[in-house]
């Protein structure tokens, strides 16, 4: 009797198993068919999987959203309906449910249930935000905000789903309301201040959005005394580029919190880095006014002066006027003025990183704007021997190398560059721009087999930012060494002399090479060259003559569009004859649709006349 009874359970064990596996593959295909879109041979299967387990929530999923797929809403419905009578407090399934009765149109059955949920439990926010979820994916964002807001209110926490109102808020536009929802959160909690500046941003991004924004935090910040809404205002006055605000509320800033001047710095830095120089200065100076005892006064200073050598690279007529004034005495904005500071600096904080970095702006002044390259190698060797000035050995080397190539040094040159290989203090980006240097090295002295080895390992990384610049090289030698090889050195020759500032001997050489070999593929690259150094030259016409000349007798050149670009900037930039340079931007809107330069094209077409961007 045992045995007999053993095998019946045996037996039947059995066949449930075989049952729950088929069920199973049952299942597996008909999701396989939902993923396809081919709903209606999935609803089949999720119908029969539903007769044999009608409580399975899996099964009731799916079989109504193949049912609301195919549009068969009744089904739906009814569906629906069933299960709500077997699980009456399955607030998923009735608020899904009120969804399904908007889709068909019977949208006062939907409010109806919506609104029955809601008074089920009218405290309980869980049910609100179900709600809210449902008439956000049926797109009623008016719904979805109006059951928020009444949540809000029935439960008296006034700091409910400001989020979720906020960026519904966005969505409609009303810029004000988001802002006023996000600004709730910050009251509940000033550390949010970053993450709703990101979301913010999404507002800001419009220009009546920053302005909505704008306003309401100044409101808020005028009834209240919190820091935060200040920082939060100054973020928007600088999103805004309305620097100007944006400094003043730093100063409030600076007065409630006593930071000692290190908010007035951190903002200078800001303004340094969007390259608002003048203003930035202006800030520096007022830290360094204040007498304080903060820990980064040479930062401030050596801040200070570096804003003095940006501006005094800039056309003096284009500056402001402005009384600008440094303990002890006044500060002129030209190169000899930024000199003077910095040889302070070296001098007040000897054997630092500070003195290290004075002197090597100092350098590079003389090399960059006076062109002094005796006087820049001084100082740059002079950096070399400060040893708290380490981590800025590779760049002095580089700037070192540039000089010797600049003086025709290339050997000298090239051993700078290697050095930089080898430093402990070198970033690997450091060490990829010197192999790419050592390799421009060997180009100038003609040696182009050499050239191409250096740039090999440049190219096999293409993550490395020189691999671009190693690839345009490798094929411009590729293309030009065999068969126009003397073009070619000459054209290299050329580049040497324009690092060098010689630009009549490079032109002397481009011109050789457009005159004897006509036929060399890179030609089109001389013209470029020799409009490029016109233009350095201040001769205008003659750039756009060799413009000219490239787009009429290459008419295949990659070039073209560029060169096209470039003639619409000179006639805007330099010749100041603006219906010329419209006619010229339009060019590479009709002839070149696709080039990288239409974008911008059309933006300075808008601004020369007048249109709102």
């Amino acid at each position: 009797m045992k045995k007999v009874i053993f095998s019946l359970l045996f037996f039947i064990a059995l066949h449930v198993s075989a049952q729950s596996l088929d069920d199973q593959n049952r299942l597996r295909l008909a999701q396989a068919f939902a993923a396809a879109n081919e709903f209606e041979r999935a609803g089949m299967l999720y119908e029969q999987l539903s007769a044999v387990d009608s409580v399975n929530y899996v099964y009731f999923d799916g079989l109504r959203r193949c049912y609301i797929q195919l549009k068969n809403y009744d089904a739906a419905i009814r569906l629906s309906e069933r299960r709500v009578r077997m699980f009456p407090s399955d607030v998923a399934t009735q608020t899904s449910l009120a969804g399904i009765f908007h889709i068909a149109g019977k949208d006062t059955r939907a409010d109806s249930l919506w609104d029955a949920i809601l008074a089920s439990a009218p405290k309980n926010l869980n049910i609100y935000r179900a709600v809210a979820a449902t008439q956000s994916e049926q797109r009623l964002f008016e719904k979805t905000i109006a059951t928020y807001l009444r949540g809000r209110k029935e439960s008296g926490d006034r700091f409910a789903f400001a989020n979720e109102l906020a960026y519904l808020y966005s969505v409609l536009m009303e810029y004000t309301s988001a802002t006023r929802e996000y600004l709730l959160m910050l009251q509940q909690n000033e550390h949010q201040l970053e993450f709703i500046q990101s979301r913010l941003s999404l507002v800001t991004e419009k220009k009546e959005g920053l302005a909505a924004a704008t306003r309401a935090v100044e409101e808020a910040s005028a009834k209240s005394q919190a820091t935060v809404l200040l920082r939060l205002l100054q973020w928007l006055y600088s999103e805004g580029k309305k620097y100007e605000a944006a400094f003043d509320v730093t100063k409030q800033i600076e007065l409630r919190v006593q930071s000692n001047g290190t908010e007035i710095f951190s903002f200078a830095e800001r303004m340094f880095r969007e390259k608002e120089f003048a203003l930035a200065m202006r800030a520096y100076q007022f830290v360094l006014q204040a007498n304080n005892t903060m820990p980064f006064i040479p930062n401030a200073k050596f801040g200070y002066a570096r804003c003095v050598e940006e501006l005094s690279a800039v056309d003096s007529s284009s500056l402001p006027v402005v009384s600008i004034r440094s303990t002890p005495s006044e500060v002129q904005l030209n190169p000899r003025g930024a000199i003077s500071l910095y040889a302070s600096l070296a001098k007040e904080f000897p054997y630092t990183e500070i003195s290290g970095q004075a002197l090597y702006r100092i350098g590079l002044i003389y090399y960059n704007q006076m062109y002094d390259i005796d006087a820049a190698q001084h100082y740059f060797d002079t950096v070399l021997v400060i040893s708290s000035a380490a981590a800025l050995v590779p760049t002095v080397l580089s700037s070192l190398g540039d000089i010797y190539i600049a003086q025709g040094k290339l050997d000298n040159a090239t051993q700078k560059f290697s050095a930089i290989l080898f430093s402990q203090s070198a970033t690997p980006l450091q060490k990829n721009q010197a192999q790419f240097r050592l390799a421009e090295v060997q180009y100038f002295k003609h040696n182009f087999d050499s050239t191409l080895q250096l740039l090999q390992p440049l190219i096999v990384d293409l993550k490395k930012d020189e691999t671009n610049d190693a690839l345009l090289l490798q094929y411009f030698i590729a293309e030009n060494k065999e068969g126009n090889s003397d073009a070619l050195e000459k054209y290299a020759s050329a580049e040497l002399y324009v690092r060098q500032k010689k630009y009549s001997e490079a032109t002397t050489l481009l011109n050789d090479i457009l005159e004897h070999s006509s036929d060399a593929p890179l030609c089109d690259d001389a013209l470029l060259k020799k409009a490029e150094l016109a233009i350095r030259m201040h001769r205008y016409n003659d750039a756009l003559l060799s413009y000219q000349k490239l787009l009429s007798d290459f008419p295949k050149s990659i070039l073209r569009d560029k060169a096209q670009f470039r003639i619409a900037e000179v006639h805007h930039f330099y010749l100041n004859t603006k219906a010329e340079a419209v006619r010229a931007y339009e060019d590479i809107l009709s002839t070149y649709p696709f080039s990288l330069f239409a974008d911008e094209a059309r933006k300075r077409i808008r601004i020369l006349r007048g249109d709102a961007l």
